[in-house]
C-alpha cells in the first residue's frame, strides 16, 4: 500500500505462473498455493481497500481453470482478470497447433471461447474477464508437411515478434499463409524448410475484439506494445474494432 502511495498508482496486478501447478522449469508450487492464492488476493483487498483495482493474470489451459484458482472465493475480491489465452501451445510442447486460437477444434480443446465458456460456467462473472491476444509468433522446425504443419510433431524453434513477422519476406522465402476457419486462427507453413508458425494477425485480432465486446467481456489484452509496429499495426486493428461499437 505504501508504494502504491508512494507512486500514485490505481492497484496492482498479480502475475503468479503458477498457483498450485507446475510452471516454468524450476519454479516452486504446492497444492496449497490455491488457498494462499486466495489468502493473498484477500489480504491484499483488506490492506488496498475497495477503491484500489487488483487483477491477476490467468492461464488459459485446463489445468489452470480446474486446479489453481478457487474462482468462487476470488472472483468477488478482484476487478480484472486478464486470461493470457496465448501460449495454449508453448515452446515446451512437441506437437504444432495455434498458440492462441479463439475457438476449440476437435483436435485442440484449449482456447479463448473454451475459457470463457468454462469460467461463466462456474459463475465467474464475464465483465471481470479480459482475453489475451500475441503480438508475437511461435515457430516450430522439423514438421512433416502434412496438414500445412499444424498438429504435427516438431521441435519448437523461435519465439518472433510481430515486428519482425514480415509477411512479405516470409512468402518470398517460401512460407504459405493459411486461416482455420474452426479456431479463427492465422498460421504458416514452409515445406521446404520444414517450418511452421502460428500467431495472431489482423484478421484473427478483428474476430477476437468483437468477441470480447459481443459477449460483454471487461475487454482484450496482448503481449506486448513493444512486439507490435509502430503504425498500422495489430493495436490498431484492436482500436478500429472497438471504435466501431
Amino acid at each position: 500500500k505504501e508504494l502504491g502511495n508512494y507512486f500514485k498508482t490505481d492497484g496492482i496486478d498479480l502475475d503468479w505462473e503458477y498457483p498450485s501447478i507446475k510452471g516454468y522449469p524450476g519454479h516452486a508450487y504446492s497444492k496449497d498455493d490455491k488457498d494462499n492464492f486466495t489468502a493473498l488476493v484477500k489480504t491484499l483487498r483488506d490492506t488496498l481497500g475497495a477503491n484500489q483495482e487488483i487483477s491477476f493474470a490467468a492461464g488459459g489451459l485446463d489445468n489452470f481453470l480446474q486446479e489453481s484458482v478457487d474462482w468462487i472465493k476470488l472472483s468477488p475480491l478482484v476487478d480484472r482478470i486478464n486470461l493470457m489465452s496465448y501460449d495454449l501451445v508453448s515452446g515446451f510442447d512437441t506437437i504444432t497447433g495455434h498458440h492462441t486460437p479463439l475457438y476449440s477444434t476437435p483436435i485442440q480443446t484449449a482456447s479463448a471461447d473454451h475459457a470463457i465458456n468454462f469460467l461463466e460456467g462456474i459463475g465467474v462473472p464475464l465483465n471481470k474477464i479480459v482475453i489475451g491476444a500475441a503480438f508475437y509468433a511461435r515457430t516450430w522446425s522439423n514438421v512433416p508437411d502434412i496438414d500445412h504443419g499444424l498438429y504435427q510433431p516438431g521441435k519448437f524453434k523461435s519465439f518472433i515478434s510481430y515486428r519482425q513477422f514480415d509477411r512479405k519476406q516470409l512468402e518470398e522465402k517460401g512460407f504459405q499463409f493459411f486461416y482455420d476457419e474452426t479456431a479463427k486462427a492465422s498460421y504458416a507453413y514452409n515445406s521446404t524448410l520444414r517450418e511452421f508458425a502460428t500467431f495472431d494477425d489482423a484478421r484473427s485480432l478483428q474476430l477476437k475484439t468483437a468477441y470480447a465486446i459481443k459477449k460483454g467481456l471487461n475487454g482484450i489484452m496482448f503481449w506486448e506494445m513493444t512486439l507490435d509496429i509502430p503504425q498500422q499495426g495489430l493495436l490498431d486493428v484492436i482500436s478500429k474494432e472497438k471504435n466501431k461499437r
